[in-house]
């Protein structure tokens, strides 16, 4: 299979069309070989408008949807950036092509080790792999410019907010698996206590798997 032209494809079929304008996504889209992230069995379907199962009982999301997370975090080359759920490791890799340092967290460690070494084959080595509750054990006294959450949420706990420097971003999409149509939200910190949301696309997508659920007053529901 020609990958090169797959993705390629994959860039002018999907992503374009889904309003995924932003040239240095496009070019981030274009230098990480999607089909290294993903189960050799799959490979065949890397730049096809689907979901693929992962390990570990995890699914990627599609490429369009993957595109737009990424487009919506605007990251700029110096940026500290953190995944909310690691995955297949390809956004996190997308992400690292974009800006200064990636971090990624997931429950499982295996599918950190594989998403590392997924990295590593492409030359990616700005991106920390953690192990860990996706929400609780978040490094203590960090924030970042852009926190993109690789699955859905019923709600946004308060911890993830408060992680965002001034005037960073929060991609997150609300909603349970029994609602039709989940919302995927921006939320901008402006001040010190004060945050900015947006919808910008429905979408339906896997929920984050054992984080841990939040206190009423930990959480911002929509």
């Amino acid at each position: 299979m020609n990958f090169e032209q797959a993705r390629t494809n994959m860039i002018e079929q999907q992503i374009r069309p889904w309003d995924v304008l932003d040239q240095r996504v496009l070019n981030a889209l274009a230098a990480v070989p999607r089909e290294k992230f993903l189960p050799q069995a799959y490979d065949g379907l890397a730049y096809s408008d689907t979901r693929i199962p992962l390990d570990n009982d995890r699914i990627s999301l599609n490429p369009n949807i993957e595109a737009r997370l990424l487009q919506a975090a605007v990251l700029e080359s110096d940026d500290r950036a953190l995944i909310i759920g690691s995955g297949s490791g390809y956004i996190a890799a997308c992400a690292a092509k974009m800006c200064k340092h990636v971090e990624s967290i997931d429950t499982s460690e295996e599918a950190n080790n594989t998403a590392q070494e997924s990295a590593a084959s492409c030359g990616i080595d700005n991106i920390k792999f953690i192990t860990g509750d996706l929400i609780s054990d978040l490094p203590d006294k960090t924030t970042y410019d852009a926190i993109i959450v690789n699955g859905s949420l019923q709600n946004v706990p308060e911890r993830l907010k408060t992680r965002l420097s001034t005037m960073g971003r929060l991609i997150v999409t609300v909603g349970t698996e029994e609602d039709p149509i989940m919302e995927t939200f921006v939320i901008r910190r402006i001040g010190e206590s004060d945050w900015l949301e947006q919808s910008i696309f429905d979408t339906h997508i896997p929920s984050l798997i054992k984080a841990k659920p939040q206190d009423e007053k930990d959480s911002f529901v929509f």
